[in-house]
């Protein structure tokens, strides 16, 4: 638009021309100045000017924050920041992409991704900060949001892939364990059990000791995942087991207490790679189940004949490899019932299950801990008696015929039937490298004399001790 007047063509310029020159001139640059602000606040949610102290003398649009802009000019700009905030207005160089947070007057954060150039006074010198920002709260959420499910999933691949690298249960839930502390940032681990009182004791753990911290994680112990302090102000997490099943389960972490607490994202991760804590424990559980049930006897409990061949065998190699100096490797005892055929007879097969019980549990109070007791047949029981000379099995040959004849009938009340106990006892010789199965057969042909010389009585390796004689 041609605003200027042409003094040869239109003539000499007068006053007037000249006003309304003027008058032109300063309408069109307050509508560009108007245009150009319009495109600035259109492009950007916040425009502002600085001078050298950071005090705003420019803010547009009217409001700012929820705020009126007469309100925040020749206010320092830094009051807007959220505590400890980056702050932009404090740079005095060009900057792009500069993202800071700002309270409003609701006291909600925002952030602003801010775009800075400075500015000069007359002198040359800076003279304050002339700036964009666009609001890119929603856009941070968002990659936030992304960047925890990427977290999370990397998380979940680093613990699933360490424990697909293991085969059997117990090393499974091994490294789950191992692997949580350094993706979760703990110092320690661990899967505790309850009992039931409530009283934690640990089932496995991985890194620092946890029993300065059980006392705590008992008062944690709640149905959710639980977080709070330790005695010297660890930072702990207590996430039970979500089936209440019993024995109840929980797993401990803990941070130390320089370290900072678990924030929202990490307490939700934490629940998430907790359940494979739990699978791994209840893999574990239903192997060692599986195992139980292949080693042991359904009825009794006891040990069957292939898992007593197989334990005996080991510590007989054990021995063997020990030398002499080991001393005496032990006894096997074989045991089979008197009169257990009429129970089943007269009684019915109800009582005679219930005579297999009796025998199993007066056998297995007799005996150590370290010693073994097996079912290997119908009404045919074995015993291994650890590290015993032949004085020691044959004290024990005649306790254990004693209780069959005196303590077993009161424990059954079996009526007209009395059960009784035919013995074998078979030392392993030091000078014979024995297997298991050669010692059941000196031990089984050593009963069948007990059976013949009356039974109710035990014999030692085909010879017949004279304080041995029937009840």
């Amino acid at each position: 638009m041609d605003l200027a007047p042409h003094p040869g063509r239109d003539g000499p310029v007068s006053a007037a021309d000249t006003a309304r020159l003027d008058s032109r001139l300063r309408g069109a640059l307050l509508e560009s100045r108007q245009r150009w602000r319009d495109f600035v606040v259109l492009a950007a949610d916040l425009v502002f000017e600085t001078d050298a102290e950071g005090r705003f003398t420019f803010l547009a649009p009217d409001r700012v924050l929820g705020r009126p802009v007469e309100t925040l000019l020749h206010r320092p700009a830094r009051d807007l920041l959220v505590s400890d905030a980056a702050d932009p207005f404090s740079l005095r160089g060009p900057a792009q992409g500069i993202k800071a947070w700002l309270r409003g007057q609701d006291g909600q954060a925002t952030c602003f991704s801010f775009n800075l150039a400075p500015l000069a006074n007359a002198a040359g010198r800076f003279g304050g900060l002339r700036g964009t920002a666009r609001d890119v709260t929603a856009e941070e959420a968002a990659a936030e949001a992304q960047a925890v499910l990427l977290r999370r999933a990397g998380a979940l691949e680093v613990l699933v892939r360490r424990v697909r690298q293991e085969v059997l249960a117990p090393r499974m839930l091994a490294a789950t364990l191992e692997s949580l502390p350094p993706v979760l940032g703990c110092a320690g681990a661990a899967v505790l059990e309850f009992a039931p009182d409530g009283t934690p004791q640990v089932v496995l753990r991985h890194g620092a000791d946890p029993a300065p911290l059980l006392a705590a994680a008992q008062a944690l112990d709640r149905p959710d995942a639980n977080f709070g302090p330790g005695p010297l102000g660890e930072h702990l997490a207590v996430i039970p087991q979500p089936m209440r099943s019993e024995p109840r389960h929980a797993l401990l972490a803990w941070r130390a207490p320089t370290a900072r607490g678990f924030d929202a994202e990490e307490r939700t991760l934490m629940v998430s790679l907790t359940d494979l804590v739990f699978v791994a424990l209840g893999n574990q559980a239903l192997q060692r189940e599986l195992e139980l049930q292949a080693r042991t006897e359904a009825l009794t409990g006891l040990l069957n004949r292939r898992a007593f061949l197989a334990d005996l065998r080991r510590r007989l190699d054990r021995h063997d490899r020990a030398g002499a100096e080991a001393g005496p490797a032990g006894a096997l005892l074989f045991i089979d019932l008197d009169n257990f055929k009429p129970i089943n007879d007269l009684l019915g097969h109800e009582a005679g299950d219930a005579a297999l019980v009796a025998v199993a549990n007066l056998l297995r109070d007799m005996v150590r801990p370290l010693d073994l007791v097996a079912r290997i047949g119908g009404d045919e029981f074995a015993i291994w008696l650890e590290a015993v000379d032949t004085q020691a099995a044959a004290a024990r040959a005649e306790a254990l015929t004693w209780a069959g004849a005196n303590t077993l009938p009161l424990l059954l009340r079996s009526g007209p039937v009395a059960l009784s106990f035919s013995i074998g006892c078979a030392p392993r010789l030091p000078h014979l490298a024995e297997t298991p199965e050669q010692l059941i057969a000196r031990a089984d042909t050593a009963m069948y004399q007990a059976k013949r010389g009356g039974r109710n009585c035990w014999r030692m390796d085909g010879v017949t001790p004279p304080e041995s004689q029937p009840a």
